[in-house]
């Protein structure tokens, strides 16, 4: 199961830094918050895709998914958790460069506690969402329903 895990924390960023080059060279005339912005929504939707997919699997393998076992519930849980953890940073960086092109470019002028605090503040039930599933849903989805 730490393989599911490992692979998670590779794909989700590798994806993102692969986007982001592909976006710039391609697109030149794009601001980087224009790359990065596309660059974490295409992850998402990537993210989105994969959910589903095991979804429909688990239910369409299942007689009763209330209390029927299936491999692809622990292994999917535990490759999409490093996404969670992602998906706050990217988020932050989209909201980092957005605000520089905005025109708040002395006040984002590099990376901060004041810039951190700006996107908690504008994105804090995002944050908490995404903490929520990686601190509280994971443990309860993998140890205390025992397999």
């Amino acid at each position: 199961m730490l393989t599911a895990l490992v692979c998670g924390a590779v794909v989700f960023p590798g994806l993102f830094c692969s986007f982001r080059k592909i976006l710039k060279y391609s697109f030149t005339q794009w601001s980087e918050a224009d790359v990065v912005s596309v660059s974490e929504r295409l992850v998402s939707a990537i993210h989105a895709s994969l959910a589903t997919a095991a979804g429909v699997t688990v239910v369409t393998s299942c007689r009763d998914v209330m209390t029927d076992s299936h491999w692809l519930v622990n292994g999917f849980i535990l490759f999409g958790a490093p996404y969670m953890a992602y998906d706050i940073y990217a988020m932050y960086l989209s909201h980092y460069h957005t605000q520089r092109v905005r025109g708040h470019s002395s006040s984002y002028s590099g990376h901060s506690l004041q810039t951190v605090r700006a996107f908690l503040y504008r994105d804090c039930m995002l944050v908490l969402h995404h903490l929520t599933l990686l601190l509280i849903f994971l443990p309860i989805a993998l140890f205390f329903r025992r397999g």
